[in-house]
């Protein structure tokens, strides 16, 4: 079990940018190991949504919890400790080209406080097995092409075994059989790991094939969609 049973719980939450309200009037929960989509036209807010809850966008509201911190009491120390709890897949946080793949990772496991090497070595093999790159290990990701580096920035999501998982859009460069090897990933890491995950797709055939509870971004707020 979870030590959070609601891993996330907004409430009359509001996301801002610069002072201006980009959504308003959200009512979310999800608990441990739970999967959730986020459905949405293109700019009905869902990235915002997830840039409000990595910390990139402000976030207030009656009850703004996320892996039991108060999203609108956020400071620099109690940020850093936070996003240790979180994976994140998202065109904002982009990967080390002029690294390899295997450096992009383990610079991520020392981040949060992976020390031990040979630890961050198995995890870092168990993650390139589980997505069919471990021949990529050495490769430098400034020159993979777009669906291997979609990848490989999921890979380095979940490297940490996130409580909470934010994908934005994260099937965006995939063929079928990718996507579906990423799915199983999601799954896994709901059920082994207990981990949370919101993911924002506008995918409907994925959707069909891996329903899930869903919540639906538009008119300038997040409902339940069910």
């Amino acid at each position: 079990m979870s030590e959070y049973r609601e891993v996330l719980h907004l409430d009359s939450a509001s996301v801002l940018y610069k002072e201006r309200m980009i959504l308003s009037d959200i009512h979310m929960v999800i608990n441990g190991g739970e999967f959730c989509y986020l459905k949405g036209e293109t700019g009905s807010g869902k990235t915002s949504l997830i840039n409000g809850l990595y910390g990139l966008l402000k976030v207030t509201g009656a009850r703004v919890y996320s892996v039991g911190q108060d999203l609108s009491d956020l400071t620099k120390e109690s940020l850093q400790s936070y996003r240790r709890k979180l994976g994140l897949i998202s065109d904002s946080y982009p990967l080390f080209n002029d690294q390899t793949v295997y450096k992009n990772f383990d610079v991520i496991l020392q981040a949060v406080d992976w020390a031990i090497a040979s630890e961050r070595e198995k995890r870092i093999s168990e993650v390139l097995d589980q997505l069919g790159l471990k021949n990529l290990q050495g490769e430098m990701v400034g020159e993979l092409p777009s669906g291997l580096r979609q990848k490989v920035a999921i890979a380095r999501a979940v490297l940490n075994k996130p409580k909470l998982l934010l994908a934005d859009n994260p099937m965006v460069h995939l063929d079928l059989k990718s996507a579906d090897e990423v799915m199983s990933l999601f799954i896994s890491l709901a059920k082994e790991n207990n981990t949370s995950i919101l993911c924002a797709i506008s995918d409907e055939s994925l959707i069909s094939r891996y329903p899930a509870r869903s919540y639906f971004c538009g008119d300038g707020t997040v409902t339940d969609g069910r």
